[in-house]
C-alpha cells in the first residue's frame, strides 16, 4: 500500500516518523494525528496503515471526529500560545529599536509598528479607555506627520 505514495507523500510520511509518530500510536491515534498534521485523507490513510475506505468512515463516526476536532483545537492552542510568546518578544525588540537604534528612521518605523499594533489591539478591545485611544491616535498622527 504505501508504494502508491507519491515522493511528496512520502516526505509527510518521514516528517510524522521523525516525530515517533508511526512506532507509537496506533489505528486511531494515528489517523488522527498524521490529519491533524495535515496529511491529506488518502496520505493519512496510508501512514496508519488502513485503506482509505477505512479512513472515511472513521470520519463518518462521531467519536472520531470529536476527536480529530479536539486534536486540532489542542494543536491551534499550542500555535497561538508560541505566537503570543513571540510576540511578546517582537515587541521587546520593537522597543530597544525605538531607544537605542542610531539611526532615526529604525527609530521612527519601530515606534509606528508599535503604535500600529497597539492601535490594533485597542480596536478589538472595548474595554480600552476612549482617552488612552485617543492618545494613541493623537501620537500616531504626529509620528505619521514627522
Amino acid at each position: 500500500m504505501h508504494d502508491h505514495i507519491s515522493a511528496g507523500n512520502k516526505a509527510q510520511r518521514h516528517d510524522l516518523t521523525e516525530y515517533g509518530i508511526e512506532s507509537e500510536l496506533q489505528g486511531d491515534d494515528q489517523l488522527c494525528q498524521a490529519l491533524v498534521s495535515g496529511c491529506h485523507i488518502e496520505n493519512a490513510a496510508a501512514v496508519a496503515g488502513i485503506s482509505v475506505r477505512t479512513a472515511y468512515r472513521r470520519l463518518a463516526d462521531p467519536a472520531f471526529k470529536q476527536q480529530l476536532q479536539e486534536a486540532r483545537q489542542c494543536l491551534r492552542e499550542s500555535i497561538l500560545a508560541k505566537l503570543s510568546d513571540a510576540g511578546h518578544d517582537a515587541v521587546g525588540t520593537l522597543w530597544e529599536l525605538m531607544q537605542s537604534a542610531d539611526d532615526e528612521g529604525v527609530r521612527l518605523r519601530a515606534a509606528k509598528a508599535v503604535l500600529d499594533s497597539l492601535r490594533g489591539f485597542h480596536a478589538e478591545s472595548p474595554k480600552v479607555t476612549t482617552t488612552t485611544r485617543m492618545q494613541v491616535e493623537r501620537t500616531q498622527r504626529v509620528i505619521e506627520g514627522a
